[in-house]
Formats: C-alpha cells, sequence, structure tokens
C-alpha cells in the first residue's frame, strides 16, 4: 500500500498521467537538453532551475532543492492533502478512486471539524447581516448608503454589522458552538478570561472562498478610536490564510464562468472592491493589504492572464509592493500597473471624479516595467544633476534585466527624454552591464559533495543512473555493491525486484515505497540530474570512476576492520588467516586506485 492507496493503482495512475503536461498546465515549461525546465513556482527566480524528468516523472529544483512525483507536486501548488490530490488526477486520468485506509479515522475527523467551522462561520454572517439590516444597523447603512453602496450590494457582498462584543458569543452560545470553537475560527477573542467578539462595535465585511465559503470577516470602525486600527481581520486560522486569500474571488469566478474574463483588477481592500463593483467595475479582487504572493498569483492564473494592479497613488516607493508585482510576472501573468493620481485610492477616484475617470485610468494603465521606472521618476529630483544621475544608476539596472530588445530600445529613449542624455551614451551604459556575463541557460551550477562524502555522492549517481536508465548503468552493479545508507539499500532493492522481473524501474513509485522523512534523500539522488547535459562518454566516465569510488570504500572498510581485528587477535592460526585476507583486499584496493 502507498500511504493507504493500493500500490498497482498508484503505478496504473503514474503511468496514465505525464508530469511534464501537469506541471506544463499550472505554471510555463520549455524543453532543454533531454529535460524540461520552468522557473520554480515554489520560491521567486527568474533563470529556470526547476528541473522536470519525463522518463523518470519527477522534478527538481536546483534553487530551493524542493523535488518529488506529480502528486507531490499538485499537494502543494493546490494546496491539498495527499488524498486529495491523487483523488484529483484520477479524476483527470478518468479512473476510479479505489478503497483507502489513508488515516481514515483522521482525514474524517477533521473534515467533520471543518464542515462544523463552516457552518459556525456561515451562522456568524447570518448574525451580521441581520444586525445590518436591523435597527441597531442603522448607523452603519448610513455610512454605507453614503459611500456609494446601495441595499442591493450590501446584499450581494452580505454585508453586516457588530453593534456590541456581547451579543454575537450568545447568539453562536445558543446555536451550540463552544468557546474553543469560536477561538479558533477567530470569531472570538479572549482576554482575562472573558470571550467576546473579535470585531465588535465595526462594520462587517465577510471574506468568501471561492468555493463559496465564509472563511474569515474583514471589520471597519466607523470612527477612528484611540489605540484601535481602523481596519481589523479575523486572525490567520486553518480555515483562512492571508497569502491563499483575494477577496471577492468567488464573485469575479461566478462573472467568468457567466460572460467570460479578460483581466482582473487588484485592489488593496474591501471598501475598494466593493466601490468599484457598485460603479460597474465587476472583474475586482483584493489582495487583503498585504504584498502579493505566489499562491495568489497562482489562483489568479486560473481565470486571466492579464492583471491590472490599482493601488493608491501612494505606493510607487514600495519596495516589497513591487517585489510583489514581479511574482506575478514570475507566474506568467502579463502585469500592468493603473497610476492613480499622488494621495487618491479607486475608491476615491470613483466619488469624487466619476466611474468614467477610473475607466481612463485603467485603459492608460503601464506595464510593469515602464512603471518601475516612473517610480524612480517620481523618487529623485531632477532638476539637480545628483537627482538625475542617482535616477539613471538604477534605471539603468532596470532596462539591463529586459530580454526583448524593441523594450530595451523604447525604455531608453524614454530616459533620454527625462535626462537629456543621448541615446547613444544610455545604449553604451546600459549595454557595458551585460557584455562580460555569460549567457543564461537553465542548466543550474553542478551538484558537488564534499570530498568527505564522496562514497555518497558517487553511491547517489549510481543509484539516479539505474534509476532512470542510462545506457552506461550495469544492473550487475546493484547486486555487486555494498549500499550500506539505509535510504540506499531500499532503492538498491527496489531496482533488484524490477531488473529480475524483467520491468524497468519507475523512479517517481520511490516517493510512495520510501517514508516522507527520506524523501529528502531521495531529492539529493534526484538533484544528479545536473550531469544530464554531459555527452555520453562524459557521463559513462564518471560513473565508472563512481563505481570504484564505492567499491574501494568497500575494500577500505574492510581492510580497517581485518587491521583492528588482527591487531587484537592473540591466537597465530587466526592472525594468519586475517592476514591473508588483509593482504588480499589490500591488493584489490591498488587495482582500483
Amino acid at each position: 500500500m502507498a500511504n493507504g492507496i493500493d500500490k498497482a493503482f498508484m503505478e496504473q495512475l503514474k503511468s496514465k498521467t505525464d508530469i511534464v503536461q501537469v506541471i506544463g498546465s499550472y505554471i510555463p515549461v520549455k524543453k532543454n537538453g533531454g529535460n524540461h525546465w520552468a522557473c520554480c513556482p515554489f520560491h521567486h527566480e527568474r533563470t529556470p532551475s526547476f528541473s522536470i524528468n519525463q522518463d523518470g516523472q519527477f522534478y527538481h529544483c536546483f534553487g530551493c532543492h524542493t523535488g518529488g512525483d506529480v502528486i507531490k507536486f499538485v499537494q502543494e501548488y493546490e494546496s491539498l492533502t495527499f488524498i486529495d490530490a491523487v483523488r484529483l488526477l484520477a479524476e483527470k486520468a478518468g479512473m476510479e478512486m479505489p478503497e483507502s485506509s489513508y488515516d481514515a479515522e483522521r482525514v474524517a475527523k477533521e473534515r467533520k471539524e471543518k464542515d462544523r467551522a463552516l457552518s459556525m462561520m456561515k451562522e456568524t454572517a447570518r448574525f451580521y447581516a441581520a444586525n445590518l439590516h436591523a435597527e441597531v444597523g442603522e448607523p452603519f447603512r448610513k455610512y454605507l448608503l453614503g459611500r456609494g453602496v446601495d441595499e442591493k450590494a450590501m446584499k450581494r457582498f452580505g454585508l453586516g454589522a457588530s453593534p456590541d462584543f456581547e451579543s454575537l458569543i450568545t447568539y453562536l452560545s445558543q446555536k451550540g458552538y463552544k468557546k474553543e470553537e469560536m477561538l479558533k475560527a477567530g470569531v472570538a477573542g479572549e482576554k482575562n478570561g472573558r470571550v467576546y467578539d473579535a470585531l465588535g462595535g465595526r462594520l462587517i465585511v465577510p471574506v468568501i472562498n471561492q468555493m463559496g465559503e465564509v472563511v474569515a470577516f474583514g471589520g471597519r470602525l466607523m470612527e477612528q478610536k484611540p489605540k484601535f486600527a481602523k481596519y481589523k481581520n479575523t486572525q490567520e486560522t486553518d480555515l483562512f490564510q492571508k497569502r491563499k486569500t483575494l477577496y471577492n474571488l468567488n464573485l469575479v469566478k461566478k462573472l467568468k464562468n457567466e460572460k467570460g474574463l479578460n483581466e482582473i483588477v487588484v485592489v488593496e481592500g474591501y471598501m475598494d472592491t466593493i466601490s468599484l463593483y457598485c460603479a460597474g467595475f465587476c472583474n475586482v479582487v483584493a489582495s487583503m493589504g498585504t504584498a502579493l504572493t505566489s499562491d495568489q498569483a497562482r489562483m489568479i492564473k486560473r481565470y486571466v492572464d492579464t492583471v491590472i494592479i490599482s493601488y493608491d497613488g501612494d505606493f510607487a516607493g514600495q519596495n516589497a509592493t513591487l517585489r510583489g508585482l514581479e511574482i506575478l510576472e514570475s507566474e506568467g501573468l502579463k502585469v500592468k500597473v493603473a497610476v492613480m493620481p499622488e494621495g487618491l485610492d479607486p475608491d476615491d477616484v470613483i466619488r469624487k471624479q466619476g466611474a468614467e475617470a477610473y475607466r481612463k485610468i485603467l485603459n492608460e494603465s503601464l506595464p510593469l516595467i515602464d512603471f518601475k521606472l516612473l517610480s524612480l521618476k517620481r523618487k529623485y529630483d531632477l532638476t539637480t544633476t545628483d537627482g538625475r544621475r542617482d535616477y539613471l544608476g538604477e534605471a539603468l539596472e532596470i532596462v539591463r534585466n529586459v530580454k526583448d530588445n524593441f523594450v530595451k530600445e523604447d525604455l531608453l529613449k524614454t530616459l533620454r527624454e527625462d535626462t537629456g542624455i543621448s541615446y547613444e551614451s544610455l545604449y553604451r551604459d546600459a549595454d557595458r552591464g551585460t557584455e562580460n556575463k555569460k549567457k543564461e541557460t537553465p542548466v543550474p551550477v553542478q551538484v558537488t559533495a564534499p570530498a568527505s562524502d564522496a562514497g555518497t555522492s558517487a553511491t547517489r549517481f549510481i543509484l539516479y543512473s539505474l534509476l532512470t536508465g542510462k545506457k552506461f548503468a550495469k544492473q550487475a552493479d546493484v547486486e555487486e555493491l555494498d549500499f550500506t545508507h539505509p535510504v540506499h539499500r531500499v532503492i538498491a532493492d527496489y531496482l533488484y525486484e524490477k531488473f529480475a522481473a524483467g520491468e524497468a524501474p519507475n523512479a517517481s513509485m520511490l516517493y510512495d515505497v520510501l517514508e516522507q522523512t527520506d524523501h529528502a534523500e531521495l531529492d539529493a539522488i534526484f538533484a544528479e540530474s545536473s550531469r544530464d547535459g554531459q555527452d555520453y562518454l562524459t557521463a559513462k566516465k564518471y560513473y565508472e570512476d563512481c563505481v570504484k569510488t564505492v567499491k574501494r570504500a568497500i575494500l577500505q572498510s574492510e581492510i580497517d576492520a581485518l587491521t583492528k581485528a588482527f591487531k587484537h587477535e592473540s591466537d597465530t592460526e587466526k592472525r594468519k588467516e586475517l592476514a591473508v585476507y588483509l593482504q588480499k583486499r589490500t591488493v584489490q584496493l591498488k587495482k582500483l586506485s
């Protein structure tokens, strides 16, 4: 059984599933040499170091050292459990899931707890919504109407009100929910033994995920109070993680299904989203007031290829925010930035200048690279010599990283207009930073082990070569070599079993055979794919050297043991016998030198 699922089923599932196609459905993948390459989706990078081995059906990133099979990739990318990842792939392959003993009791318990938590969040949302439309909600409704949010929008977004700190707790208790459940879901807080509504006294905005489930709440004070934050969110819980959440994605998903969608506009807060929606801009989500993450980028990528960032007019110089936009680009999205008037946010523009003014801003959105230059221009005083020079120093560094020559030329013309420096001079300076750089290649720096670990490194390459069917790898080495590392022994046994049955090994199956704690060593073995760029004769010679290294290590170990035994042996006949063995092993070792 592989993680509680029949081994034969797992082998069949993996034989029907092409890891390159699966990963390629999430991120851009290109073939280079024998492998496929991509920018790693699990850490931010510009040069591809994420290698996908189609024959072995595994991946390995040489940047962050993560690795695994197709199931692990789907688990990590989609934030799924193992069993849910298997179920998703089985559905795509047209296979019916078998009976599973995969922690069935634990999974059932977790599912029950999650369902109950979601049910409580739904009840909480109903309670808040009822308050908004009752007498106690009049001040909140008046505020919303003043912001241009009509009754229809209040219901569409499920807006609510929390007039005090006690009534929600009473309501949920009467519904049968316990204090511990309220605290765990984040709807309640506790101080000095007193449980209270975590968002008491605030206008309430429920956060609904793409599945239509209420997972959190946002609260806004009607008037600023000392020591109280104007905006407050539910704390992060099992149901709610900011980095994996986009506000209003549920309605955007519905819009995509009903009418189609070309682009998504990303704003910073709930009220911006609601205000824009009321003004006719329905393709809007909010990033929860934090820098954008890879998880959020992937969520957007499922719906559109183009994203427009529409933050307030003061964010241009925020480096963390700009890095977040680069993350969007690294996920394959086309990123544009709506340039807001200084000091205004989207809601301000709608209320003060009207919907058409905001639409014009969206239509004139700048590509990310152009916005970076605009941000620098705002940062420096170009009327001074120092300001122009500092601006050019940073701007040219941005231009150097542009791959397309026509874009680079256009940007240099912009710099010429901004500074008065000739195009030819700017071109030389921009080119100077790249002329000595080596041509980028997706093949990562070769992974080598310390000299003291030469035996381990050699064994890893031998096992990698056997697992991936290299022509120079000899099946007999599985029997002849002594694999001392426990993970290496398991892999050797797997190879022996496959070779004896006349079958080719499926490298990815080892992620099911080995324990989770052993996957790191398996990843290290698959990291030997860094040598796949070598020509056949070089790789063959290296393999033979590795076999010699392992054999020398085995012989040296025997010699050390025999020497120790010889020193402590007092029986003359046994000493002679040990001496013969010792001489024999010493001769064998010299022949391998």
